[in-house]
């Protein structure tokens, strides 16, 4: 049995970091990882789809080539290319967290699969079995696509978010099962590259958590690029085949109706990775929705055992998983005991325009009771967007009417995770919205924008 001062089960955006950051105390680790090092956000998330995004984007650029001036005789989508662009990125950024791991002293990389024998031992499995010892363990083993149980779904060759990026043809009609924020990213963008595309989802307008507003206009944009969505849609059945899938479902009134395309994506939700590891043999506590129960020190029920990212139940973005590892080690190693309570989540969907929110919206102020003032300002007015025609969206933000600061802002607008940050700071720095009605910034940008937002907020 090998013994090392901590153990970190899964190699994602949160334990490669702390293992780094472990290691250079100059304490033993070991990191042990069962699929490819990166964790979903390198591998299948973030650097992928984001990277298909961009393809996209192109796409409908040439598509628009002609309200610019500039004329193009044709143009055709190569998905194989695309995937393969996609995957040139995914390996590239494998690479360098590969590297990193390896020029960092005393981190042991263990391939294999983790199950606990004891609250401080591990089986890890992978052909052959060994047992790793640990003065501490963190668990980061991050979160999976969600198949619903529907009737005929597992006998169709249905896609999920990470086997539609390995396709080497556009789909003819794409059925997405699930609005969220998977089934709209990948929705336009095959949209772009030439497909029909039906968003069926159970809810009864798409990002019910954003304000209706919001919800609104992302719908127009949606319906202006002929994407068709199907709301308070339950699906019972799957059935038909490879390239003629049909999709069962009860709209809002139990009616039964069908729609039918080429290729399914079931985009659906994600759940917690934290089943079959003898987790809840050795005291670890799961929620009902299966996160490891931690609390706002990430600290499990088992002394010395933590959880960290999205099978802790934080929220599900990379960068938060990343905040995540900084304050389990400030507070386990670097004597600097940090709470993960009210902290700011900013988060960005790469629909175009882009989505973007921190702290809180109408919907959640109304419902905690909290006195607020409002302002917003239409990108169709701003000039950058005027110039370069994309005049889609707008600047929402929520203020403190007695303190003047910003309690929220919703930035739905080219770049709009850009200027996301720009307010995220000015609500860390305390900066009030009258400071920034009348701030000078450089003209001709979308930050300039600022300073009608704040103008728009009625004294």
């Amino acid at each position: 049995m090998k013994k090392y001062d901590a153990i970190i089960i899964g190699a994602g955006q949160a334990g490669i970091p702390l293992a780094k950051m472990i290691s250079k105390k100059g304490l033993k680790v070991a990191l042990v990882e069962q699929d490819e090092i990166g964790g979903t956000c390198i591998n299948n998330g973030c650097s992928p789809t984001k990277t298909m995004v961009a393809s996209a984007k192109v796409a409908e650029t040439v598509r628009r080539a002609g309200d610019f001036g500039i004329h193009v005789e044709g143009f055709s989508v190569n998905q194989k290319a695309i995937r393969d662009r996609k995957q040139h990125i995914v390996d590239l950024f494998r690479g360098g967290a590969e590297s990193g791991l390896k020029k960092a002293e005393n981190v042991e990389i263990v391939k294999g699969r983790a199950t606990f024998k004891s609250p401080m031992v591990l089986q890890v499995s992978d052909g052959e079995s060994r047992e790793l010892q640990g003065d501490r363990i963190f668990i980061n083993t991050g979160s999976h696509t969600v198949i619903p149980d529907i009737e005929g779904l597992a006998s169709q060759p249905y896609l999920t978010s990470t086997s539609i990026m390995e396709l080497e043809e556009t789909p003819e009609h794409l059925l997405i099962l699930g609005g969220g924020y998977i089934g709209l990213e990948f929705g336009q963008m095959f949209r772009r590259f030439g497909s029909k595309v039906t968003i069926l989802d159970r809810n009864a307008r798409l990002v019910p958590k954003e304000d209706e507003d919001v919800c609104e206009e992302i719908s127009n944009i949606f319906h202006t690029s002929r994407i068709s969505t199907i709301f308070n849609a339950t699906a019972y059945k799957i059935s038909g085949g490879r390239g003629r899938i049909t999709i069962h479902y009860k709209d809002q009134s139990g009616t039964p109706r069908a729609v039918t395309g080429s290729h399914l994506l079931v985009a659906a939700g994600r759940a917690p990775t934290s089943d079959n590891m003898g987790l809840e043999d050795v005291g670890v506590k799961l929620t009902i929705k299966g996160f490891v129960d931690v609390n706002e020190f990430f600290e499990s029920s088992v002394k010395n055992v933590y959880a960290l990212g999205d099978v802790a139940g934080s929220p599900p973005f990379t960068h938060m998983a990343f905040h995540d590892a900084e304050l389990v080690f400030n507070s386990v190693y670097g004597g600097q005991r940090k709470s993960n309570k009210d902290r700011l989540t900013p988060y960005c969907i790469f629909i175009d325009p882009q989505l973007a929110r921190v702290g809180l919206n109408e919907q959640q102020a109304n419902e905690q009771g909290i006195d607020y003032k409002t302002g917003k300002f239409w990108m169709k007015h701003a000039g950058r967007t005027l110039e370069t025609d994309e005049k889609d969206g707008f600047f929402k933000v929520l203020v403190d009417p007695r303190t003047r600061r910003i309690l929220g802002a919703t930035v739905l607008s080219k770049d709009g995770g850009e200027i996301l940050a720009v307010i995220q700071m000015a609500m860390v720095g305390g900066i009030t919205y009258d400071v920034i009605r009348s701030l000078p910034i450089s003209h001709p940008t979308l930050a300039e924008s600022l300073n009608n937002l704040m103008m728009s907020i009625k004294e």
